[in-house]
């Protein structure tokens, strides 16, 4: 099956919020096949392949860590719309600790951050199945 929501997130190995974005996601993409991840470095360097994969998709959800934004700058600048957003830090209330906080969170964070990517996921697809009928 062909992906139709793709995710976008941080996943920034820097600090505890970037991982946690990177390793709920991974979870969702697991459990869902329909949901792929997509390479946020490949698109800041304009990977050709990463940009046609994006060209497929029918939805775009964008994760950010922190405050910092830079999946949804990254999908800003390079022209990416994308149909919802979730931050971490801002929206979740999970305190970004700063820099070598990598290892620095729970398996409960973790939940809690799949969650709030899953509920975007399935409001998606809600309307999606609204728009159709």
């Amino acid at each position: 099956m062909k992906p139709k929501i793709a995710s976008l997130v941080c996943n920034s190995p820097a600090s505890n919020t970037g991982m946690l974005t990177g390793r709920a996601a991974v979870e969702i993409v697991k459990k869902y096949e329909e949901v792929c991840l997509l390479s946020l470095p490949a698109l800041v360097n304009l990977v050709s392949r990463q940009i046609k994969l994006v060209e497929g998709i029918k939805q775009l959800v964008v994760v950010d860590g922190c405050k910092n934004s830079c999946a949804m700058k990254v999908a800003d600048e390079i022209g990416l719309w994308y149909e919802s957003y979730a931050n971490v830090e801002e929206n979740v209330g999970i305190k970004k600790l700063g820099p070598f906080s990598t290892h620095e969170f729970s398996q409960e964070e973790v939940k809690v951050v799949k969650e709030v990517i899953l509920a975007v996921i399935k409001d998606i697809k809600r309307m999606e199945r609204e728009y159709d009928s």
